[in-house]
């Protein structure tokens, strides 16, 4: 069957790069956005016909430059879907008619809704902003009914902070509930820098000590106007986006109620070598490039630590450490189970980024087979020509330039039309 080449389009409004492969009986469309991309580099351990490398990932994670974390040399790229099934960021997909299932690398996330409170906590720590939390309650001052025209309480209220998850519910309930929030950052993922109270708007009402779901707030009210004071009923739902998450696990080690189960996509191990090489006072590209929030930069202690409660084990930021100070290694992959005619040969290729995983051989019929002797005489060679003047300073020249052109960093300047930083890097 005859094949055209391969056309690429580069579309930049979106950051979506699109290649299509052509037949005469099939299209497919290869889209790669950038975007969601962050050089972890699994496509390239899985695809058969190596086609795509690592771009200038440290360079992009430093700052220094803007470029594709990966780039597919749509020359050799056949379209198979390989690449679009390892990817734990959804950042490849392939589009062509009568697409059949695949087995694909993913995780799994299971909500427990009978347990559910809901909260507000597992979507304000999602590292990916995959959750969306909905909660239905009245506020405090629809259930805090006064009956005469005296409105006043007398108590004290307190909040152990060291307890507090900040779920947020206490906050919605009541307006003398402030919480301060912020992004929450490893080792310990707090989505908020303090929680106070406004005792000037405390009614003492213990509304919020029975809608805490870690016992952190006490109430204590010595004296009140009359007053009726309704139960408080929270209701709601959490959704979550599977095209965003990327199953860290992190909501599950954190919800208060077990409410949230995760299987990870990866299982692994992470070790830090030459750490007196590692300067997070002037370098942080793992903490940029991780997509998981899981590298932190520890107080008294030098260099880089990562926290395994929210890690994926992708090994995006062993490609942009400039020391090679982070290695990871993948030591299983949970791979939805799909059953069809190339299952068992995706899954051995999905199955090449596990540390030192080598597919199983295949039988192979054997005989004993006795080739006949031939004997052949071999031609004399032809006299080699004499090496022309100036041939050693023009295979150096050429071997560096031929060097230069294969960084990623390179091209990608190249491509950006930026010559005089090219210029500074080749002469």
């Amino acid at each position: 069957m005859s094949t055209e080449k391969p056309l690429l389009e580069l579309i930049e409004f979106d950051h979506l790069i699109k290649y299509e492969w052509k037949s005469p009986k099939l299209i497919k469309k290869l889209k790669f956005n950038q975007e969601k991309c962050n050089g972890c580099g699994l496509c390239i351990k899985v695809c058969p016909v190596n086609a795509i490398m690592l771009g200038p990932v440290k360079e992009v994670a430093s700052g220094e430059m803007e470029a594709p974390l990966i780039i597919i040399d749509e020359t050799k790229c056949i379209a198979c879907p390989l690449c679009m099934l390892i990817c734990p960021f959804n950042a490849i997909t392939l589009e062509f008619e009568n697409e059949p299932q695949y087995p694909k690398v993913k995780g799994k996330i299971e909500v427990d809704k009978n347990k559910c409170i809901p909260c507000l906590l597992c979507e304000k720590i999602c590292p990916v902003k995959a959750v969306e939390t909905k909660i239905n309650i009245a506020k405090k001052d629809e259930l805090v009914k006064y009956t005469t025209d005296e409105k006043w309480a007398e108590g004290s209220i307190e909040i152990d902070k060291d307890k507090c998850i900040y779920c947020g519910l206490c906050e919605k309930l009541c307006e003398a509930i402030k919480i301060f929030w912020t992004e929450p950052k490893p080792p310990d993922f707090k989505p908020a820098l303090d929680i106070i109270i406004d005792e000037s708007k405390c009614d003492y009402c213990k509304l919020c000590e029975e809608i805490c779901p870690v016992e952190a707030i006490k109430v204590e009210c010595t004296a009140s106007a009359p007053r009726e004071i309704t139960k408080v009923k929270v209701s709601g739902e959490i959704t979550i986006d599977e095209n965003k998450c990327i199953y860290c696990g992190l909501c599950d080690q954190e919800c208060p109620v077990e409410a949230i189960n995760v299987i990870k996509i990866f299982e692994g191990e992470i070790d830090l070598v030459n750490l007196d090489k590692c300067d997070p006072s002037g370098c942080k590209n793992c903490v940029n490039i991780c997509p998981a929030n899981s590298i932190y930069v520890p107080k008294k202690e030098k260099g880089i630590r990562i926290s395994e409660k929210s890690c994926i084990y992708c090994g995006a930021c062993e490609n942009a450490c400039p020391e090679d100070v982070i290695k990871v290694r993948i030591l299983d992959l949970r791979i939805e189970e799909i059953n069809n005619l190339w299952s068992e040969s995706i899954k051995e290729h999905l199955m090449k980024v596990i540390e030192g995983y080598e597919p199983p051989k295949p039988y192979i019929y054997a005989r004993n087979i006795k080739p006949p002797e031939i004997i052949r005489k071999v031609p004399e060679s032809a006299p080699v020509p004499p090496t022309p003047e100036g041939y050693a300073i023009a295979k150096k020249a050429i071997d560096e330039l031929l060097g230069h052109l294969k960084s990623s960093k390179t091209r990608a300047l190249l491509e950006a039309g930026k010559i005089e930083k090219l210029r500074e890097i080749i002469v």
